[in-house]
């Protein structure tokens, strides 16, 4: 008399095998309750992100060992975080942290030219470290902060640092230091300007332009001329600009330079992007 094959019984983890789970999940950090199907004998493992969806949580290599991807955590909120601290560091401003050259709207030959410059500036920085500076001029609402922003990004993907201000917050903070004898001195103040591996300036000539503001901007432009590059954003014509800088200032940055106009109607009142935006 033949006998039915017995139905396989589902297997059981064993305490040992429980144990080493719970092991690995305290290693690295991950909560038991979330993590059930997380076991040695079944790899590669995955966790589900409510933002990004499902990213792995280990692997096997070619020799068939099982590696543990770490840190922990999604990978990609974890870049955005990165980023993220990154732009604080940048002192971007809140409006223009998701600018990039993709999303630069062009409807003209010349913001073509423009933004392909700016991104050409940016892939090709290694080879700007002498100092070479890119000046964007136009009206309000044109798009400069934008293509700043996008340039900032592209460097910070690199692993460069940048950092923006308004003139005004450089001549303050260059000002600080003579009124404060405890803080740092003018001369470490313009240092750390010069360090960032690019600075950017907005608001370029809306300053008094008095004797003393020219010469602080002097120095901060000179000490980065010798090795770093720097963009300038303004709303002055070039003649304007020059005079509010002086010869000194505008000469170095000038020297291996890059111009930009962005001489077309401001964003901000077409309303491209929305009320109040720019691309």
């Amino acid at each position: 008399m033949s006998t039915l094959p017995k139905s396989p019984q589902p297997s059981r983890q064993t305490p040992a095998l429980r144990d080493l789970a719970t092991e690995i999940l305290r290693r690295h950090g991950l909560p038991q309750a979330s993590n059930v199907a997380l076991l040695p004998d079944r790899h590669p493992q995955y966790r589900h992100c409510e933002q990004h969806g499902r990213y792995p949580e280990s692997l096997v290599d070619e020799q068939g060992t099982v590696r543990f991807i770490t840190p922990a955590g999604c990978p990609r909120c974890r870049a955005e975080r990165q980023l993220a601290t990154l732009l604080d560091r940048a002192a971007i401003p809140e409006r223009y942290r998701d600018c990039d050259f993709a999303s630069f709207r062009i409807s003209t030959p010349a913001q073509a030219r423009v933004v392909e410059t700016c991104r050409a500036y940016a892939a090709d920085f290694a080879a700007n470290t002498d100092g070479r500076a890119l000046i964007l001029l136009g009206p309000p609402g044109t798009g400069k902060n934008h293509l700043a922003a996008a340039i900032a990004h592209a460097l910070l993907a690199q692993g460069r640092t940048v950092l923006q201000a308004m003139v005004w917050e450089v001549i303050e903070r260059i000002r600080a230091t003579w009124r404060n004898g405890d803080g740092p001195s003018e001369s470490a103040v313009i240092g750390a300007f010069a360090e960032v591996d690019l600075l950017i300036l907005d608001e370029v000539g809306k300053q008094h332009g008095s004797p003393s503001e020219r010469l602080s901007l002097f120095r901060v432009i000179d000490s980065r001329y010798r090795a770093r590059p720097t963009i300038l954003l303004s709303n002055e014509t070039l003649t304007e600009l020059e005079k509010y800088l002086g010869s000194a200032a505008f000469d170095r940055l000038c020297h291996r330079g890059t111009l930009l106009h962005c001489q077309w109607p401001s964003f901000r009142r077409k309303g491209t992007q929305g009320e109040g935006a720019e691309p």
